[in-house]
């Protein structure tokens, strides 16, 4: 008997169950990549997006505190109001956290009511600062309501927000000088 098997015989069951095996490691292999990828970007993509709108806070902030007038600055309760210089005229303005929401809040001075504005949602505790030209830190201002202080040089703002649900909440601090700092 000839033990050779002839070169157009075929395939045995064996080498056809080895090689579907394999396949099946590789295709299994290739699937768990794939939806790990998916996560990831579906994770980075709500992660870049809550960044976006931090930063749009920031940016909204930082340009009305550019142009703040240097009178009727107020900070109480973690509450900063002032006046903000458009051309000749001045507008109220004041920042407070309203149901885990930082709220902007202008008023026109043309007889309407204030306008509110969400500037950003999933804030857990605001927190402002005010510093003065003795380069100290204050958490009310004006820190003596019987001196004349004159006006904030610097503002730091200090905000928890949520990045998810069950994650403990991360603090994002900044630093602004102000018009009346700008001039040391």
């Amino acid at each position: 008997m000839n033990a050779k098997r002839a070169g157009d015989a075929g395939l045995s069951l064996i080498e056809v169950l080895v090689s579907l095996a394999i396949f099946a490691v590789i295709g299994v292999a290739g699937l768990t990549v794939l939806d790990t990828v998916a996560r990831t970007g579906e994770n980075t993509e709500g992660r870049l997006e809550r960044l976006a709108d931090i930063d749009r806070a920031f940016l909204v902030i930082r340009r009305d505190l550019a142009q703040i007038a240097p009178i009727d600055v107020t900070l109480t309760d973690s509450k900063l109001s002032f006046a903000r210089a458009y051309g000749e005229r001045t507008r109220s303005i004041a920042y407070f956290l309203e149901d885990e929401t930082l709220v902007r809040q202008v008023k026109t001075g043309t007889g309407t009511g204030p306008v509110d504005q969400r500037l950003l949602v999933g804030v857990s505790a605001l927190g402002w600062r005010l510093m003065g030209r003795g380069q100290r830190w204050h958490d009310v201002w004006p820190p003596n309501a019987s001196a004349t202080v004159g006006a904030p040089v610097a503002a730091e703002l200090a905000i928890d927000v949520w990045q998810r649900q069950g994650v403990r909440p991360a603090t994002v601090t900044r630093l602004m000088v102000l018009p009346a700092g700008q001039s040391q």
